[in-house]
Order: C-alpha cells, then structure tokens, then sequence
C-alpha cells in the first residue's frame, strides 16, 4: 500500500531532527530508536498529536468552485455541503433559479422565448410580450425565487438543449439583470443527473450555474464602480452589506482577493455621501446608485488613476462583502477638462511651427509613453522619451523638421489596460495621424499646408454654394461603386478618388447633367481610412483577377475544386444562370481578400483612406482627395463626407485599436455594471459623452472641412452623438465653413436611447435645429408599394397619410385630415409607436426613399408589389418607380437620393449590400443594364427570402432595358428642374409650410392611390415666387387616369417642363376650370405637376384649406380615446368618435351592474382620465383628472349608454354618462287608422334601444300605421315593401310608405321597435299571450 507523509508529517519529523542536534547527537549509538512515526492512507493525514489518522479539513476553494472527492483540487460541480432545493424538476420540466442578496423579488419577471438555436418551452412557457414576463412559481429560502418551466416533448436530456431567458424588471434596458445580454440555460445531460434542468443565477452576474450554489464569495465580479469627479464615486453596492468602503489601487496591476478573502494592494478609505443635482445630471442612467467620497488631493488623484482600480466592501464584521474594479471616464473629464486651458482646448496630433515640429498625445493614465521613430522602410531609427504635462494629462514631443518631417512614428504607451487586468506595453499609431503608411501601421509626420500636397487650383478654386440649406439635394455615391467597372474611366484611376477628376468619363458626365439639372450636393460614403480593406494591392483580389489568384489565398473557396486557374473571375460571374445560388457563393468567399467595403469600419478617422488612392503609402492619398473635392466643386457640386463616430473597428489591444491602447476604457462606451464594451451600433461604441472623445469629433470635423473643403458632414448613427456635442461641432466647423450642413441617422436604440445618458441627437430632439434627420416615416410607406396596389385598405390609406405628412416636411404642427376623417396636427399621428410628425423646420428633414441601406427602391418596390399579389407591365414597374423618387423631390425638406437609383440600379435584391463586391454593387453609367437579377444576393442576410427573390427575378416584366433606363435619367433628372424652378418646393420655415401647404383627396371618402397638394404664393402671403401664385402636385399611383375637384382653383397649367417631357403620358395631364372649381386628371402611374402662373403683380393662389375649411381640431388631435374598463376587458373595444366643439362620445351597451373604468387612449399615457373622487352618477357631470383613479359607476339596468366627454378643457374634461335613448326627448307614437293617425298610442322606452307599446287591434284586413313623431319630420319611419307580418321583422326605411298588418283575430298586440341603429329601426308585432 502506498503510504504519504503530509506537511504535518514533515514538520514533526523536522522538529524532532532539531531536537536531536541540540542533545548533542551524533554518534551511531548515542540514540534510542524512539516510537515509530505515525504514517496515514491517502486522503487521511494525522491529527495534531501524531496519534491517529484523520480526515483533512476542506481544502479552500473560491466560490463557485468546490474541493473534489479526494479533497485535492478545486473544481466546478456539485457542493456536498449546499442544502437541497425546493423544488426538483418533473421529466418535462426545468427550473431556473434567480437569487438577490436584499431577497427582493418583486416586479421581476422571466423573459423566454424560442428561437432556431433554442426551442425548448411549451406555449404555457413562454412570456406573453416583454411587458407581460413570467412570475416566479415560488422562492427557495437558500436559491432564491425559481420559476418551473414546461417543456417540449423531447427536449429534456438532449445534447445541446437550452432555452432563452431573460430576467429584468420594467421594460428598459436598464431593468436587464445579468449584465443585460440574452442567456441560455443548459438543458441537456449532466455530471449529476439529480440536478438534471436545474440552472442557478445571482444578481449582477452574467453567469449560469448548473449546480446549486449558496453563494458565489466574493471576487472582483464586474465593474459596476465609476469615479465622477476628483473624489467622488457610484457604485451600485448593497449598503446593508457595505459598512465600510475602499479603494484599492495597485501600479503593478495585482490586486485579487486571496483564499482568506483579503483583496491587497495600496487603500483608501470612502465616506458616504450624495450625490448634487449636477453630478447626477452627469450620469442620470446611475444617479440612484450609493455615493461615496475621498479626501484626495488632485495630484494624489492623478497619480492612483495610473494603477489598476478596485473598490471593495466589508459588512459589519469588517469581512469582505463585495468588490469591483471602477470605470473612470468621468474623473478624466473632471480632472483634465473643468479648466479653461486643460487638455480640450490643447491642440493634439501633430503640428508644424517653422523648423520646428511638435507631437502631442493626451494619455493621462499612461506610466509612461516614448515616441518610436521609423523612416521609409519600417526600420526603428530611434525611441524618444515624451514629457507629460502634469495639468493636462498631454505627452509632448518636440523635433526638428528636417529630422521628422514625412517620417513615419508610433507611441510606445506603458499603461493599465482593464481589458487584459494587466498593465501592458503597447505600440500604438497616432489617433490625431494625418497621415498614414498602408493599412494604417504607422502615422507619418506631413505638414497638410505643404504645397506638393495641393491638386493644381486647390487654393483659388471656387466652392458652389447655395442661399438655403432648403436648396440641398444630395445624391449618396460610394467611391469606388462610382468607376471600378466603368471602361470609360482610365484603368489606373476606376474606382479612385481621381476618377472624379476624369471630366468625359461617363459617370462624371451623369454629375454634370444632375448638376445642371438641380443636384446641389454629392454624398461619399465614408473616406476616411477603415480597417476591412487590405490597402495592399498584391494582396487582394479582384473580379477581374483570376481563379488562380484567388485560390492562393483562400483554397476553401468554391471555384477551386471546379474552375480552371486561369478563368478571369468577373468572367466567371458572368456565365451563371442568373437566379442561381453561384455567384453569391463566389463573393462570398471573395469578400475577406477583394477591395470593397461601405468602409463603416473606422480605423484612422483624419486621413483619406489608402485603397481608393494610386498608393496609400504616405501622402498620394492627401492630394488625391482634396483633387476628387476640387473636381465634384469644378461641375458645380458641394461634398459631404459620411462620418462615423460612434465606433470603431477594434479596441482593447488587438491590432486595430488606436484610441482603446491610449487612454483605455476612456474612449470607448461600457456597460455601467459589467464593463463590457457596448455594441449596439454594430462594433465598439465610442463615448461621444466624454469630452475628449467630443473634442476629437470637434477637431476631426473641422480638419476635415478646412483641409479637405468637405461642405457637410452626414453622421452614421447620430443618436449615439449628443445633441449639445452635434450643435457645438456645427459650430466649430462653421468656423471655417460657415455655409456647412449638418444631417445624419437619428435613431433611438441602444443603451443610450430614450436619453438614458444624455439628450440625444435623435430626430425628436433635434426639431428645429436645421441639423438633418432622415425620415423613416415617408421611406417606409412609399417602400411599401401602399400606392400602388389599388387596394384601398385601411392600412394603404394610412401610408398615403404618412406619404402626405413626408410632402409637408413631417412638421409636427402641420395640420391633416386622416383617412378616418379625423383632423390633427401630425405629432398627434402615430407611426410606430411615434409622432408621425416631429421637425419644426424643413431643415430638419432628411427626405429619402432610398440609401446604401437595405435593398435599392427598384429591387424593394418589385418584391413588395409582389408581395401584395400586384403584377404590372415593365413600363409601369418604371413609372412606380419614378413617383418613388419623384416624391423627396416635391416634398418640403431635403431630397436624399442614392447614386444610380435614376438610372433603376439594382443590387440583384441584395437587402444589405455593406460587403457584396464589386458584382452586386455595379452602378452602370453606360445605361445598357441595371444590374438586376445577375445572381441571388448574399446568404448571410437574404437566404431566407431567396425564393421569393428568384420568382421575382425571373419575371419578363421585372428586366429592364437601356430604353427604360433612360426613360427613368430623362424624367429623374425633369423632377430635378421642376424642383429648382420654384422656391415654393424649398420653403424655409415651419410656419411657411403650415399657411400655404395643403391636400385636397383627404378623409374618409379619399380616392385611394392619389394625393393631391397645394402649395400657395396668392395674396395675403409674401410672394416667395413672383413667377407663380400657386403650385399643385397630382400623384396618381392607381392603375386608372384619375380626376380630381378642387374648390376654387383657377388658371392652373401643367409645367413647362412636363410639357416637353420624355414621358409623352405626363403630357396628357390636364386642368379644366367651373366657375367654382377646377378638376385636375392626370393619367395612371404619373406624377403631374401644375402651375398657376403670376402675370405681374400677385394674384389669387389656391388656399392651403381650400378642401379642408376651418378645421375643428378634436382636442386630442388624433388620438384615438376609448371608454376602458371592466364592461370591455380594459380593452380598446368602445373608441369614442369626435363629435365636434370638443365633445367626443361613445354608446355602449352594458348589464346590469357595478364598474370601474377610464377614459384613456391606447397607450395609457396620451390620454389617461379619471377622478379621486371616482363615483360617477347618471346624468350628473363629472371634471376628470389625469392620471386619477379609476372612475365608478352602477348601471341600473341592461341598456345601451352614451359617455360624452367635452374635453374643451383638454386638461379637465368633463364626463357625462346617460342612458341611450334613439330618439332623445322625443316621443314616438303608433299613428295609423285604428287610432285616427292620431298620438294615442305612445311607445315607451324599453332600454336598449327598445321601445314598445301594446294596442288591441280589431280583425281587419290591413291596418295601415307609420312610426313617428307628433311633427311627422322628426321621426317618421315606413317601408317600400309595406306589408308585415307578424312575428317578423321589418326593417322601417325614414319616410317610406304606410305600413300595412293584416290581423285576423282581435287581441291584444305588443308592437316592438329594436332602434339601435335609429336609421334604420327594426319593427316586430306579436300577439300578446
């Protein structure tokens, strides 16, 4: 048997060795044998005495973590000592459990749901809606609160089982538990099946446990800590558990928490504390977390914040309870940019002054930073020490001209990196570079100013400009979609900034003829450099290198196996059957080595990216950008640059990361609990928020329009920017550009949405900014085809509603007439779940129905009229689409357009074309083809509709011709001149837009498919177009020539331009005046535009509410409001319908009874009234308030009432509730030749809507009666058909002929009018029993 001696073992037999050299020892014989030493079986160890064998105490695991069955190592699996759960799952069953230290369960709810990687609950299993989650089954007084969860048959015990959840509270982001990422729970075999389905999770944690766990101990779990300011912290800690509070900093980056639970490293003590309202305001989405405070000095502050962070927590026995490494952004706002000359005013990068050449890098946390030199070949020729200025946290370098001008550097930063939890030495470029070797490896010292970097005329060009920002229409281009395939363009130029410069080549005479046309400004796709194009051109591969080359790189493609090498790719492409599966699959495995990409994926955000100029190594690529501006400025076109801000490519300390190896944790935005980096944007969020990250945008932008003469600026993802940092930029570049416009994508999402952290630069917020915002509302209803499918369904009327709010600049006040009839100004317009109408200038808007995103409008409208069964001839198919980009062009706004959508450009139906090569991206100047169906898209994100797409497709009547082609550049470019010949398109303010814009085929008896505008220069405004006093658009999107009336409208003409158009159709538009009115008819699928011309001094215009009148605007616009309650579930069943003055009412039949109710509308929040005084009387007025109580009412009998609100008073509307009776006040009578026609025999009412009356009736062959009143006007109801019979019933027309009731035996006769729709009353005689 095999024997050990432990440590114990080995100490006593230590000691006894001592013993014996102190009695002198030494001799063979001097010492007796003794008693023989004490040896143990393995686990045992012997006790203290060396007298017996024991079990070892337990070894010292961390949490979760247990000591094996030999008691040896630690490991994950099942505690022996944990107490037994609650509850233990049936065969069909799981359990998840969910344990909170304050045992506070209340509000929290179990999110699941099924999806293609996890389906594995039943439908009693999964969550109703994210509002509506799952409530805990029970609480386990050791595991906390679990939920019992049924599952499908079949899934228990199976490999790779797992279900989804989510646990969170309320329905924000910020309620997410777990870190707030979706989670998985294991559902398939385990080590120890008496725990099979069984998952255990703690709060805050982003982990599942498969075993039970009564605690997790304490370690350093997240980074759930920020400092704000020179002393102050949040951290959302649990009080109870944290008596007192420190921070623990290490420079050496080891700072742990040992077996004992002791975390080291240097200590300082906190306070509690509050936080002030502007500490708060500086971080609103943790204002409610505990608050501590230091008493640090300012230089004390600065040096701890270059060491690795820990806060920690001990609980009244002074025992750790908690810890968590700190987020310190803040603090390096406060410490570095509160000042009025700190580091936000600094200038950073590098600068030249004379001889002397100067680099500054703001790197606060950095222990140390060396500038490393490198000359043309990459080769180190020296390392510079940096000096840090100690008060602005900058590195300064300064050098000679002669030795560091157009050589090429890096910083060497000695920092902690709370990604890697160490401190790391990294090399990094320069994020202020102006310049760049390929692929962005190395910064280079360039003097921007310097005049061989200066295109011939760079300095005395002349920019275009214009008198309003109204006057923009922009066309998106990306750069290398402009040339790569055009044979017209030089081969050494396609797809390159100078292609532009290449005045005959077929796409630059296209921008010359929208120029002269109207388009004022060209769009590119980001330019700066990005990290996803390999700028080395012996690297990449290309459609028109060979499948040799591109098996050198990537063997696994497909092509390899089946294609001779020598076969060119782009030939290649070419011989697929169109509407297969081929071509994809050869981009596809293009896609990681060719040189297309949107370029959304920021590397170095100041320098022109390297693959679109002749060499990215050093500066060709500064020259050849500011030589593409120059020419697009040269045809008569402003530039704007596609920026993105909001993230980068990299971060951490991988090859890409720039800002994230500087200052880490600081550029960059994390989860306040996890300190994962955010990514809701696509990649690594950037926090815009902090002031250096704003500076940087500020600097960037201002480089950009100065260096480069950029017009305006378009920002991917806007609403990750704030507002105020958006406006203070605009402000800074208009500087040096004072005729810049600001625009980009104001969506609401992600973890900064709702002004969770700052007030965003989202559309809502940036009303009246004359910034940009692009309008999803009039995207998606004219994407949707909704005009053009002569449906005239409720849900295409609505679209025609949002197409007409788009035409009036989607301002919120514009007032409309709904499809329903209901009139509202459109904020009160529900889109989405939004106002439909937000901006109060037509700056604010941003008019497309098409961009780089999604599928181009020719490859969307095809699928939708699809879709909708809608199947048109190819010459109507381009008629459609026409009207699509006709309408940005003839809205109020800004008209976006995406290149080549006029020459009907498709991307063969690809819905995200961000890395589809060359082949799906091929704009074709030459106009012989659009590129449709040349292969199906991409699988990664069209896969699933391909079948569809390759019906579509294959249709004769979806390939278009050069002909139609052409057809569609000649009117496109019509609807430019039609657009520029009047200003009364280019209205300037809100108030403009509301006086003289209006619609005229609106409200309930609309013509489906055809809007009709208005657009007033007559009397009584100022003349804003002395060449005309009024303008009238005709979209007729039906299938059938459509007239339509107008009141008042006199001396209208189609415009001169339509009456020499290309499209002989528009020509037959026509305008025919009465003495009242005039009719426009415009042919089907046409877009008609007529003017009134001014002959001389302003006349008579045509009226904005010429169809409309003087509205009666219900006073809650149009809102929907509802009688909600326990008669209809809460629901949204009984809406109220306006009736006029500020009175909306509703008639509802009821039972008998008790009731509690309100008036709301559906959202609970727009309109929510009721009363603390909540009981309501019949008959008796009652002032609501909002947000009261729920309101009270006992129905007497079952019958129908009317709840009338006058809500003249939108704040206290008053509620009136009467029993329904047809006829009001009025009686009705039983008149006929048994009682002389006379008022005998008066009905009484019922209730209901029932009124009766009982009359003995001799025998006779035809009584003849009518209902009705005393007057014989106000009520007085018979039939054409007068006969009735009895027990039969009759419904009565209003003033029809006598009625006529045959009785052959006299008796008592009950005769019953059912009036609930008193129109058309129903009558039933009966013989009385």
């Amino acid at each position: 048997m095999f024997h050990i001696t432990n440590s114990l073992k080995l100490a006593l037999l230590g000691l006894a060795a001592l013993t014996l050299a102190a009695c002198g020892g030494g001799g063979e014989d001097s010492v007796d044998g003794g008693t023989k030493l004490l040896t143990c079986n393995v686990p045992q160890i012997p006790n203290a005495a060396g007298t017996a064998c024991i079990d070892p105490p337990p070894i010292k695991c961390k949490a979760p973590t247990v000591p094996d069955a030999k008691n040896e190592t630690c490991i994950v699996g099942v505690d022996p000592n944990a107490p037994e759960p609650a509850f233990f799952p049936a065969a069909g069953q799981a359990v998840l459990f969910y344990k909170r230290s304050d045992g506070n369960y209340d509000g929290y709810r179990l999110h699941t749901w099924n999806n293609d990687a996890c389906s594995a609950y039943k439908d009693s299993s999964l969550a109703a809606s994210w509002d509506n989650g799952l409530v805990h089954t029970a609480v386990d007084p050791n595991y906390g609160a679990y939920w019992v969860l049924e599952l499908k048959d079949g899934v228990a015990g199976v490999e790779g089982a797992c279900g989804n959840f989510l646990i969170h509270i309320g329905t924000d982001d910020a309620g997410k538990e777990m870190g707030g990422g979706d989670q998985k729970m294991p559902l398939g075999p385990k080590s120890d099946e008496r725990f099979a389905r069984m998952n255990f999770t703690f709060s805050g944690v982003n982990s599942v446990f498969e075993f039970p766990l009564l605690s997790l101990g304490v370690s350093i779990a997240n980074s759930a800590a920020h400092w704000l300011d020179t002393n102050t912290f949040v951290w959302n800690v649990d009080r109870a558990i944290a008596s007192k509070v420190q921070l623990h900093h290490s420079a050496t980056a080891n700072l742990e928490i040992d077996a004992d639970d002791q975390l080291n490293g240097d200590t300082v003590v906190l306070e509690e504390t509050e936080l002030t309202d502007q500490q708060k305001a500086l971080v609103p989405h943790i204002a409610d977390w505990p608050a501590y405070r230091s008493n640090m000095t300012t230089e004390q502050v600065k040096s701890v914040l270059k060491n690795q962070l820990v806060l920690s927590a001990y609980d009244a026995e002074n025992k750790l309870s908690a810890a968590s490494y700190v987020q310190a952004a803040k603090v390096l706002d406060d410490l570095y940019t509160s000042a009025e000359a700190d580091a936000d005013e600094a200038t950073l990068g590098v600068s030249y002054e004379g001889d002397a050449v100067k680099v500054a890098l703001w790197a606060p946390t950095a222990q140390s930073v060396a500038l490393k030199l490198y000359n043309a070949a990459k080769t180190l020729t020296s390392t510079q020490a940096m000096t840090l200025d100690a008060a602005t946290g900058i590195w300064n370098y300064s050098g000679t001209k002669a030795n560091l001008d157009r050589t090429f550097y890096r910083f060497e930063v000695k920092v902690y990196h709370p990604t890697t939890k160490k401190v790391e030495t990294v090399e990094s470029t320069d994020p202020y570079s102006v310049s760049l070797s390929t692929n962005g490896r190395f910064s280079q010292f360039v003097n921007l100013a310097d005049e061989d970097l200066k295109p011939e005329g760079w300095a005395t060009q002349t920019i275009p400009t214009i008198e309003n920002p109204e006057d923009t229409v922009i066309y998106e281009g990306h750069i290398r979609d402009f040339s790569i395939r055009d044979t017209s363009v030089s081969e050494a130029n396609r797809g390159k900034y100078l292609a532009f410069t290449e005045m005959e080549s077929a796409p630059v005479l296209h921008l010359k003829k929208l120029a002269e046309s109207g388009l004022t400004h060209f769009h590119m796709l980001p330019a700066t450099d990005m990290a996803t194009v390999n700028e080395d051109v012996t690297k990449r591969v290309e459609i028109t290198d060979t499948v040799g080359e591109l098996c050198a790189v990537n063997a696994a493609a497909k092509v390899c196996a089946d294609e001779n090498d020598a076969t060119v790719l782009l030939d290649l492409l070419q011989s697929y059957q169109p509407s297969g599966e081929l071509a994809q699959q050869l981009v596809a495995d293009m896609r990681a080595t060719d040189g297309f990409n949107w370029g959304y994926d920021p590397h170095h955000f100041n320098v022109p990216e390297g693959s679109y100029a002749s060499s990215a190594e050093g500066v060709a690529r500064i020259k050849e950008m500011r030589a593409m501006n120059k020419a697009l400025h040269d045809i008569g076109l402003r530039v704007v640059l596609d920026v993105v801000y909001n993230h980068t490519n990299s971060s951490a300390v991988f090859d890409n990361s720039v800002f994230d190896k500087i200052v880490p944790g600081y550029f960059h935005r994390y989860n306040p609990t996890t300190g994962v980096i955010e990514r809701s944007t696509c990649c690594e969020n950037t926090a815009i928020e902090h002031k250096m990250m704003d500076k940087f945008v500020k600097d960037s932008l201002v480089l950009l329009a100065r260096e480069y003469s950029f017009d305006g600026f378009r920002f991917d993802i806007m609403g990750h920017h704030p507002k105020a940092g958006i406006l203070a930029a605009r402000d800074a570049v208009r500087a040096v550009d004072p005729d810049t416009y600001f625009y980009g994508e104001g969506w609401n999402f992600g973890e900064v949405a709702d002004d969770r952290l700052f007030e965003q630069a989202r559309q809502a917020n940036m009303a009246g900014t004359e910034v940009g915002t692009f309008n999803d509302r009039l995207r998606d209803s004219v994407r949707s085809a909704a005009l053009f499918t002569d449906k005239g369904e409720d849900g295409e009327r609505q679209q025609q509603n949002y197409i007409e709010i788009g035409l009036a600049g989607t301002l919120k006040d514009f007032i409309i007439k709904d499809y329903k009839g209901n009139t509202g100004t459109t904020s009160s317009v529900i889109w989405n779940s939004q106002p439909a109408g937000y901006a109060t200038d037509p700056a604010d808007i941003i008019n497309y129905v098409s961009k780089h995103d999604n599928e181009a409008i020719w490859d969307k409208l095809q699928l939708e009229l699809h879709n909708a069964g809608v199947d048109l001839s190819l010459e109507n198919r381009v008629r459609v689409n026409n009207i699509a980009l006709a309408i940005p062009l003839l809205s109020q706004g800004i008209p976006f357009l995406q290149m080549g959508d006029d020459l009907l450009r498709s991307k063969s139906l690809d819905r995200n074309s961000y890395d589809a090569g060359d082949w799906f991206n091929f704009v074709d100047f030459s106009k012989e083809t659009n590129n449709w169906n040349v292969g199906l898209p991409l699988a990664q994100d069209n896969s699933a509709n391909w079948a569809t797409m390759a019906s579509v497709a294959t249709k004769a009547n979806t390939k278009a011709a050069a002909d139609d082609i052409q057809f569609s550049s000649d009117v496109f470019n019509e609807f430019l001149q039609i657009r520029k010949s009047s200003p009364l398109f280019r209205l300037t303010t809100g108030q403009d837009v509301i006086q003289r814009v209006g619609f005229h085929n609106v409200g309930k008896n609309l013509t489906p498919g055809l809007i009709v505008m208005s657009i007033d220069d007559g009397t009584g405004l100022a003349d804003v177009d002395p060449d005309h006093d009024a303008v009238v658009v005709v979209i007729n999107g039906t299938a059938a020539e459509q007239s339509h009336e107008v009141a008042t409208a006199k001396g209208f003409v189609l415009h001169q331009v339509q009456q020499a158009s290309a499209d002989s159709q528009v020509q037959d538009a026509s305008f025919a005046e009465a003495a009242t009115e005039g009719t426009f008819t415009v042919p089907a699928y046409t877009a008609a535009v007529f003017v009134k011309p001014q002959n001389g001094a302003q006349g008579e215009g045509l009226k904005a509410d010429a169809t409309l009148g003087a509205a009666d605007i219900p006073p809650y616009e149009l809102t929907t409001i509802y009688v909600r309650g326990a008669m209809n579930g809460w629901g949204e069943t009984d809406a109220m319908s306006y009736d006029g003055d500020g009175v909306y009412s509703a008639s509802i039949t009821i039972a008998a009874g008790d009731y509690e109710f309100k008036i709301a509308s559906a959202n609970w929040s727009t309109v929510d009234f009721g009363s603390a005084d909540q009981q309501v009387a019949l008959g008796a007025a009652k002032t609501l308030s909002r947000g009261g109580s729920n309101l009270k009412i006992t129905i007497p009998k079952t019958s129908t009432y009317t709840f009338s609100v006058n809500a003249i008073d939108p704040e206290a509307p008053v509620l009136t509730v009467t029993e329904f009776v047809p006829y009001g006040e009025t009686t009705i009578y039983l008149r006929g030749n048994m009682n002389g026609w006379g008022e005998v025999n008066p009905l009484q009412y019922d209730g209901a809507g029932v009124y009766s009356v009982t009359v003995n009736l001799a025998v006779s062959a035809d009584h003849e009666f009518k209902i009705a009143s005393a007057d014989w006007s106000t009520v007085d109801f018979g039939s054409a058909d007068q006969t009735v019979s009895l027990d039969t019933d009759k419904v009565l027309t209003r003033a029809g002929s006598n009625l006529k009731l045959p009785i052959t035996e006299q008796a008592d006769y009950k005769v019953t009018l059912t009036a609930t729709d008193p129109e058309a009353p129903v009558l039933k005689v009966t013989k009385v029993e």
